[in-house]
């Protein structure tokens, strides 16, 4: 996840975390919600990514972002 990330911000692509589970926030911290409360969640997060996708995104733009997802994976 990490390596790619970082990959397609070097190419100049605005990637993001999407998904923070909610009780890592300090509200749910300080109720005693910590690490290891949904594993599922958290494996998520280490994992998910958002790669630009909005309704004016240029055909150029999406193919380049597609070629950069592609290429790396290809690598991975």
């Amino acid at each position: 996840h990490k390596e790619v990330f970082e990959s397609l911000r070097k190419q100049g692509i605005g990637v993001n975390l999407h998904y923070i589970p909610v009780y890592h926030q300090p509200y749910y911290e300080r109720m005693g919600f910590g690490i290891g409360y949904c594993v599922e969640a958290e494996q998520y997060y280490k994992e998910a990514i958002s790669i630009p996708l909005y309704s004016n995104l240029k055909k150029e733009d999406q193919l380049k972002v597609v070629e950069a997802v592609k290429n790396i994976m290809s690598e991975v």
